[in-house]
């Protein structure tokens, strides 16, 4: 892909190279942290149509724990088959699998990135027929880092512009970020301790971080700090 890069531009990405090794559906997909309570994936980008988005929440395929399980924490692609999943014995198919026996997703490959950014990734490709040979899994997994590395990019930029955090957010966050305590930041910026927790805890809210420790990272991460 070649500048400008955007965010429209990487979503017709993954459509054509979905295209390119036969499959029928992509995505990509977001994957819960490890302190995430509703271990969910969230669609990001893709050529899914709206019906077929809606069933795979309906069916809770986005919550299916042999799947997010395994890419919470293997770095590795997961090539997989709906025989693999839910079994070849079963005479009576269960609600999800019927569904996505209708759709033709069939087989496919999950292609995680872990640590790129501020949240860990997935690029979900599948279909009836894929081309699924080892070669081609290596290719498409090079091509989820480069789709999550330029993403971030997108993204890193557009934070930067659209920070939500005010001035004294930053500021504490940033001293925050060098190790200061919250008496120290206040000695540095000459506010008060509980004015400099009162500016953290924002700063938290507003990112809808998990702790202080959490807020600084994602914060960094995001942009919000440059």
């Amino acid at each position: 892909m070649s500048e400008p890069w955007s965010e429209d531009r990487l979503a017709a990405a993954i459509g054509e190279v979905a295209e390119r090794y036969g499959f029928s559906h992509a995505a990509s997909l977001s994957l819960p942290s490890t302190d995430d309570v509703g271990l969910a994936t969230r669609l990001i980008h893709g050529n899914w149509s709206p019906g077929f988005a809606r069933g795979y929440e309906t069916y809770g395929l986005h919550k299916f724990k042999i799947v997010v399980g395994t890419l919470r924490t293997d770095p590795m692609p997961f090539v997989w088959d709906i025989e693999t999943l839910y079994g070849s014995d079963e005479p009576d198919p269960s609600p999800a699998a019927r569904f996505l026996l209708q759709e033709g997703y069939l087989a496919g490959v999950l292609l995680p990135v872990h640590a790129m950014t501020s949240f860990n990734g997935a690029l979900s490709f599948a279909g009836s027929k894929p081309n699924l040979s080892g070669e081609a899994v290596a290719e498409l997994h090079r091509f989820a880092f480069v789709y999550f590395a330029m993403l971030a990019s997108v993204r890193f930029e557009e934070n930067q512009r659209n920070n939500p955090l005010s001035g004294r957010e930053r500021d504490c966050l940033k001293l925050a970020m060098l190790g200061k305590t919250s008496s120290e930041i206040g000695m540095i910026l000459s506010l008060s301790e509980y004015t400099v927790s009162q500016y953290l805890t924002a700063a938290q809210r507003k990112m809808n971080a998990a702790n202080r420790t959490h807020a600084v990272a994602m914060a960094a991460q995001l942009g919000y700090l440059s």
